[in-house]
């Protein structure tokens, strides 16, 4: 993989950088952050565009170049005393492994609304695309891609415990992902969309967990 000194400032990664179509300001940005470091800056300079990415791997998809972005904005995070926002490897499976559950499937419908877990979904974009493009068209339901196909994420992570976002605007996003969209319930995989969904949308809002419990409760009675 090619690393932020290979970045030659193509900016085809800011248009699927939710950070910076939110500040429209290069800094906060993949690009931003490759800049700055092949002029001299460190983790601590960029520590403020750094905290407002919301590690949804889009622009990893997208780059031409290949750079390996994720690893390397986990790496540069921890050089400047940040935390990682994004679920483990573990828990972004799950989702993905229980979507391809043939009863859970037949739950699903066209109102529904698929939120898929943008993170876990882009480590695993060549593999996973086909699959989440096969469940919408049997299934009916929409889902958060875009025409890239790739997931449009809610950035719920980055609320803090009080339900605030300093540094990313959700409620923005969100309004972006649900606009133009016909739906009657949400589908997430990630369970800390659940209650910002909610909240946002006022439609009810299940676990796609909940959908196979609730099948194996069903098989064992």
């Amino acid at each position: 993989m090619a690393a932020f000194t290979d970045c030659y400032g193509c900016s085809v990664c800011l248009l699927s950088c939710p950070m910076w179509l939110q500040r429209r300001d290069v800094r906060f940005s993949v690009q931003g952050y490759a800049k700055a470091m092949q002029h001299g800056a460190d983790a601590m300079a960029i520590k403020e565009p750094l905290s407002a990415c919301i590690e949804c791997g889009a622009c990893q998809v997208v780059c031409p170049e290949h750079i390996d972005v994720m690893p390397t904005i986990a790496q540069l995070k921890g050089q400047a005393g940040l935390s990682l926002l994004a679920q483990s490897s573990q828990e972004a499976l799950s989702g993905f492994v229980m979507s391809c559950d043939d009863a859970v499937q037949q739950q699903l419908g066209k109102d529904d609304l698929y939120i898929i877990d943008a993170a876990g979904f882009h480590a695993h974009h060549a593999g996973r695309v086909e699959h989440y493009t096969q469940l919408r068209d049997t299934t009916g339901c929409s889902m958060n891609l875009d025409l890239q196909r790739l997931a449009i994420p809610t950035g719920s992570m980055m609320l803090n415990s009080d339900g605030s976002d300093q540094l990313f605007d959700v409620e923005a996003l969100v309004s972006w992902l649900i606009q133009g969209r016909s739906f009657e319930r949400l589908v997430v995989e990630n369970p800390a969309d659940q209650a910002v969904l909610a909240k946002l949308t006022g439609k009810p809002v299940v676990q796609v967990k909940d959908l196979f419990g609730s099948n194996q409760n069903h098989a064992e009675s």
